[in-house]
């Protein structure tokens, strides 16, 4: 979902990753509220007004696949440092799969993004899978969004996909994930997690998506923090819920990771297991685990199965794991609350 990262062993960053120099790793004890003139520089960036963008919420899903406006690749490639972000016109059978997927998302949930979702933008050479952000109206409390999908997704499954994902978090790898022989292209996962994320930006599903967009819009920061389902706050899970492993998750290099030893993936995935959380990815916090539970219901639907992690268990025996029958309920909950 957030902060941009250097790409760690070839591995595809699979979620959309945050302004750099604004949403930073922060988690103190009582949050520091920006500086007015902080947010008001935030606030007069272009790329945060839907007036400087060419939409028109009658157009088809399919027409708003396509390469960014200029000046939002302009936005790209400053913030991340990258002059070889490269805007991408897709083949009509890409652009026609791409919409295809939209229709695997919950009634409700697909209408408002007829309204609300901008574009889905393609650019080559992107640090991450994909990113989301929000967009601003004119009128009061008017909220776009649009998305951005690393092209290299189409080249690569939906299992290399969740790999480099999931691997990233053990040192020296050691799991994997199969999600069977009929699986789409892994740009399916970066599409389903960040339209999820688009949608909680512009309808809400989660308090909110990002502290820091919180206080962008109110002025202070979220304190005290509010609950949501098993989140006692934003990175906080109800005692009964949480794990120790959570503590040490750090995928693609992030905060000094990764921090899990390939020998402790059966303990992990054991206390996943448990869990009322789809993935460890979702675990995170409790924007992620909207977004993965989406994931996992799309996948579904499209597959008639829901993807596998593989792992070595300290004897040595291969095991697997797929949500639980908690995370698994929430999942499909969140999708039929959605479809209304």
């Amino acid at each position: 979902m957030k902060k941009k990262t250097a790409l760690l062993s070839g591995l595809l960053l699979a979620a959309a990753l945050a302004w750099a120099g604004y949403r930073a790793w922060r988690t103190p004890a009582v949050p520091v509220p920006m500086t007015p003139e902080q947010r008001a520089g935030l606030l007069a960036q272009p790329v945060l007004h839907a007036k400087n963008y060419d939409f028109d919420p009658s157009s088809t899903m399919e027409s708003r696949v396509g390469p960014p406006p200029p000046f939002l690749l302009d936005w790209l490639r400053t913030n991340d440092g990258r002059a070889d972000y490269l805007p991408y016109t897709p083949t009509a059978s890409e652009r026609k799969m791409i919409a295809g997927w939209l229709q695997l998302l919950p009634a409700g949930m697909e209408g408002v993004l007829r309204r609300r979702l901008i574009g889905i933008y393609l650019v080559e050479n992107f640090l991450g899978n994909g990113l989301s952000n929000l967009v601003l109206g004119s009128g009061p409390g008017e909220r776009y969004a649009w998305v951005v999908l690393n092209t290299e997704g189409f080249s690569r499954t939906l299992s290399g996909t969740l790999t480099g994902r999931e691997a990233s978090a053990f040192m020296g790898g050691g799991v994997s994930v199969e999600c069977g022989g009929r699986e789409p292209a892994g740009i399916f996962y970066a599409l389903t997690h960040e339209i999820t994320h688009a949608y909680d930006y512009t309808a809400g599903i989660t308090p909110y998506v990002e502290p820091e967009w919180y206080e962008l819009l109110a002025g202070a920061p979220p304190w005290p923090e509010p609950r949501w389902e098993v989140w006692r706050g934003y990175r906080t899970p109800l005692p009964e819920h949480d794990f120790a492993a959570r503590k040490k998750l750090a995928f693609y290099g992030m905060g000094g990771g990764p921090k899990l030893k390939a020998a402790e993936a059966a303990a992990v995935y054991d206390a996943l297991s448990a869990s009322p959380f789809v993935s460890l990815y979702g675990s995170q916090n409790w924007a992620e685990d909207a977004a993965e539970m989406m994931v996992y219901s799309a996948t579904r639907r499209l597959l008639g199965s829901s993807c596998r992690v593989k792992y070595k268990e300290p004897s040595g025996r291969t095991a697997f794991f797929s949500p639980g029958g908690e995370a698994s309920a929430r999942a499909e909950a969140l999708y039929l609350r959605l479809s209304r």
